[in-house]
């Protein structure tokens, strides 16, 4: 499916700067239109007071589009009053988004609207999202994660990170990870390989078996061995990205790593 329209969540904060110059970048190679999303609450029922917020908060999201990474690009801007960040997607039109993009510094960092509720953002969203964890000047993807356990569905969902791929052209290396409460026979994981790839013809990719104390130790560790610009997984909404692991898994990918996180439910 081709990317059309990109959703920005919006704060303000540098971490949300950092998602949209990454959207930016997707933008001028796709042709799409970047909607920026502002959510706030307000304060009081005073309508006064109310306006002003409105005010303040419309003046500052006039000077976005002066960004010079964002010349040239289409961009409509939303406010959502009394609305939390993830009620955003009853928005008719931003359901309707092809992509997310998203700030997040990780647990410790950002307690405001973009940070503490990327992670909901992952479970939740009903298009694929990209998390941006730091200033990224010229959003590259040469080497491309892809970790999963394979099933049929995790294979069927790849077509939803298609478009991207097809953008950046990257190597894709295709992750299983084995642990000790989680092991699979290679002669299994390498079946598993052979029916993702004769769904999905892909020019350029590896395939690694990886053993680690952890899927989360294990996907992160492979990515720093081959240094990859993205790592995407598909994300089972509130079980996590796998239906063996206990808690969840996106939480911890997004928060602990640096690596820029696609993820798309299931």
């Amino acid at each position: 499916m081709a990317i059309k329209n990109i959703l920005v969540p919006y704060d303000f904060s540098d971490c949300a700067t950092d998602a949209l110059r990454v959207a930016a970048k997707i933008a001028r190679l796709t042709g799409a239109c970047i909607d920026i999303v502002h959510v706030y609450e307000q304060k009081t029922d005073f309508h006064v007071e109310n306006r002003k917020l409105r005010d303040e908060i419309e003046a500052r999201l006039d000077v976005v589009p002066e960004l010079p990474f964002l010349q040239g690009i289409e961009l409509k801007k939303f406010m959502l009053r009394q609305m939390t960040l993830t009620e955003m997607f009853k928005n008719e039109r931003l359901a309707q988004m092809d992509l997310v993009v998203m700030g997040s510094h990780g647990a410790k960092g950002l307690k405001g609207v973009v940070g503490s509720n990327t992670q909901k953002i992952v479970r939740q969203a009903p298009m694929p999202v990209l998390v941006i964890k730091h200033r990224v000047e010229d959003f590259q993807v040469n080497d491309l994660v892809y970790a999963s356990n394979f099933t049929e569905e995790d294979v069927a969902k790849f077509d939803a990170f298609l478009e991207l791929v097809r953008l950046f052209d990257p190597k894709v290396h295709l992750l299983k990870v084995n642990t000790p409460k989680n092991f699979e026979r290679s002669e299994d994981s390498l079946k598993s390989f052979d029916a993702f790839l004769q769904r999905h013809e892909l020019r350029k990719f590896t395939t690694t078996i990886y053993n680690d104390l952890s899927i989360e130790e294990g996907i992160l560790n492979f990515a720093r061995s081959i240094d990859a610009d993205l790592i995407a997984m598909a994300t089972h909404g509130r079980t996590g990205f796998f239906h063996v692991v206990n808690g969840s898994l996106t939480e911890d990918i997004v928060n602990h790593t640096t690596f820029p996180v696609l993820s798309v439910k299931l």
